[in-house]
């Protein structure tokens, strides 16, 4: 018998299976001792065949209906505060050296391309979340469990990988997560640092590291994103604070379209979608958003919470690499 999955991602068929319900497992950790012989070989579980893509729909509004290990689900609202959060940081004030890299054309048309990239790819990670979740018949499954089953349910030849893979994918996601998080502890010092040296000058950066690093603990201490709400939407509020009156000076005394340049050379090309990439930063947060929300159906669609939020956080790119792209004289 063929022990290779089908694809992940297969279109919806018509079946009389609609209604059929299956046993979950509230708490699942991905590992292979926790699974049975079916699921571990690739082969057709008791209670109805893995290949059966009509059997999704279903199958995962139960699963979803049975989180109850969700003590404090978040909201939609919650969501998306936390998805813009993620997904709007630094990047976004280097947007203008993007766009010098690329030109005015280039450089709108990429990053709308790039987030339109970034979101399908974020569709893409949930959807397959949600295909292994029925495979498997576990609530949830994180970003590298994901992996690690897409491996096991795979091709032969790569199903002895799924250990590794998951390794690699929980390593890379902490070097992400690290470089990020540095990048936002350096940013918030020396700003800091400018404005407390108007009033009380000659404190080394270093000072103002150390005292941030207190309440950075204490956040990082909070794991339920229902309590970590207030805090993200006072960034969020203080973020668009910043953004407005960055916008502000922004807009005063633009250059006359003909001044500046549509296209760069082509050798900047690699430094505009290396900037713009790092931008797109929030790919890493959507599996656990979505697994604590109340109401995960709502994620997706073409109005949910990702899209919502990915077309704000594209549109805001796109618009302060456009207005501050600085003249060609």
């Amino acid at each position: 018998m063929n022990r290779e999955k089908q694809p992940l991602l297969l279109p919806p068929n018509d079946s009389n299976n609609d209604n059929i319900e299956r046993p979950v497992r509230d708490h699942w950790s991905g590992d292979n001792k926790d699974e049975g012989p079916a699921l571990r070989d690739g082969a057709e579980s008791e209670t109805g065949s893995a290949h059966d893509g009509a059997l999704f729909p279903s199958d995962y509004d139960n699963l979803i209906r049975r989180r109850e290990d969700l003590e404090h689900p978040t909201s939609n609202f919650d969501t998306m505060v936390h998805l813009l959060k993620g997904n709007i940081g630094t990047g976004i004030l280097a947007m203008p050296d993007a766009f010098l890299n690329a030109g005015l054309a280039v450089g709108v048309v990429g990053t709308l391309m790039m987030g339109a990239i970034c979101t399908h790819c974020m569709h893409m990670l949930v959807n397959c979340a949600h295909e292994l979740c029925r495979r498997n018949q576990a609530p949830y499954l994180t970003f590298s469990q994901v992996v690690h089953r897409s491996f096991k349910s795979g091709p032969v030849s790569l199903q002895p990988f799924s250990k590794l893979i998951r390794w690699i994918v929980n390593t890379f996601l902490i070097i992400t997560q690290l470089g990020f998080c540095c990048v936002y502890f350096v940013f918030v010092g020396k700003n800091l640092k400018q404005v407390v040296d108007l009033y009380y000058p000659g404190y080394d950066l270093k000072w103002y590291l150390t005292a941030l690093l207190v309440p950075m603990i204490l956040l990082n201490w909070v794991k339920n994103l229902k309590y970590l709400t207030p805090v993200s939407l006072l960034a969020a509020i203080l973020m668009s604070s910043g953004l407005g009156i960055t916008f502000y000076y922004v807009l005063q005394g633009l250059p006359r379209i003909e001044t500046v340049k549509l296209f760069a050379p082509l050798e900047k090309l690699p430094l505009f979608f290396g900037t713009a990439i790092y931008a797109f930063e929030g790919i890493g947060v959507v599996l656990p958003l979505e697994n604590n929300m109340a109401t995960p159906e709502a994620f997706g669609g073409p109005t949910g919470v990702l899209n919502t939020s990915m077309v704000i956080v594209a549109c805001l790119y796109t618009a302060v690499g456009f207005f501050r792209l600085p003249p060609l004289w």
